[in-house]
């Protein structure tokens, strides 16, 4: 039987690929990608049975995957850790308060807890090398230790900016550049950055913190790039109103914020999220039917979006 192929660009060959969906006569039918790679090495030239395929990306499986998550002691960061670890992931949990990590890594063996400051260069430090010591190895950091400011640029003290910054950016900036050295000697491994709809737009009286996530998506994207062929992959997650203390937990200027009657999603969809995010190896990944749309405003109808946030209180 003689084979005609169309295939889509293989730059790596077929090593990457799960499996193949082949057409033969109308027959839709899955091959290994084995079986059709030693199609493809006895194709004669004439063409009788067309066969198509496509590259599926292998899902990736955590088992015995070590992974980092600061900012894990509540909220998203929280449930992402405890996600990992109903994955069969070992999970090291960093955030500041030391006693509330002891509490969650005795309910799960899975977990290690080792509290970080991420705005201290000694705690990431420590944290990478409490986790190398312990697992041997690092296969993904989450980047999702942050908070808010809730204030004008014009009302924001210059220190509390400035602390900020050191946690939302700078924060993520110190965990990649302690992690990459051993995902590079490794040859694979993934970074998570938690951002949010703000990497994509900003809104009136969060200016600093979308200043902190828009800086967070420019290093995601600049950090994809340079680390193109090592194996490393860098995944930004953009979740829009999330239920977590985060508002709670605010550096606010001029009274309580008003959320209004939106309701947030459950911090248990953004580790989900994460989760596919990681297994499907994903670039970027924008949360919620709100975000996206006001992504898509700020895209296409910029001043229309610019007069809308200017009447929320």
């Amino acid at each position: 039987m003689c084979l005609y192929y169309k295939p889509l660009p293989f730059q790596t060959g077929l090593d990457n690929v799960e499996d193949i969906l082949v057409i033969i006569n109308g027959e839709h039918r899955w091959r290994t990608a084995g079986v059709v790679r030693a199609h493809l090495s006895s194709l004669p030239h004439a063409p009788i049975t067309y066969i198509l395929f496509w590259r599926r990306k292998k899902v990736q499986k955590f088992t015995n995957k070590t992974v980092i998550v600061t900012g894990a002691s509540m909220g998203i960061g929280y449930e992402t850790a405890l996600a990992f670890a109903n994955a069969g992931a070992n999970v090291v949990l960093a955030a500041r308060s030391a006693e509330r990590l002891r509490q969650i890594a005795a309910a799960n063996p899975r977990f290690l807890a080792v509290p970080t400051d991420v705005t201290r260069d000694d705690d990431v430090r420590r944290l990478v090398e409490t986790t190398l010591a312990t697992f041997g190895r690092v296969d993904i950091l989450v980047n999702n230790a942050g908070f808010g400011i809730r204030a004008t640029v014009e009302n924001t003290a210059f220190e509390d900016a400035h602390r900020l910054m050191e946690v939302n950016f700078f924060g993520a900036l110190r965990c990649i550049q302690a992690v990459l050295p051993h995902m590079k000697k490794q040859g694979r491994g993934q970074i998570v950055n938690v951002g949010s709809v703000l990497s994509l737009l900003a809104t009136p009286r969060n200016s600093i913190y979308c200043a902190s996530k828009f800086a967070l998506r420019a290093l995601s994207d600049a950090l994809r790039i340079e680390l193109r062929d090592s194996g490393i992959d860098v995944i930004l997650i953009m979740p829009g109103y999330t239920d977590t203390p985060f508002f709670e937990n605010q550096v606010r200027y001029g009274g309580p914020v008003r959320v209004g009657p939106i309701k947030g999603v459950h911090p248990r969809t953004v580790a989900r999220a994460i989760l596919r995010a990681c297994a499907r190896r994903k670039r970027e990944v924008v949360l919620t039917l709100p975000g996206k749309f006001g992504a898509f405003l700020k895209r296409w109808f910029p001043r229309f979006l610019d007069w809308t946030l200017s009447r929320v209180p």
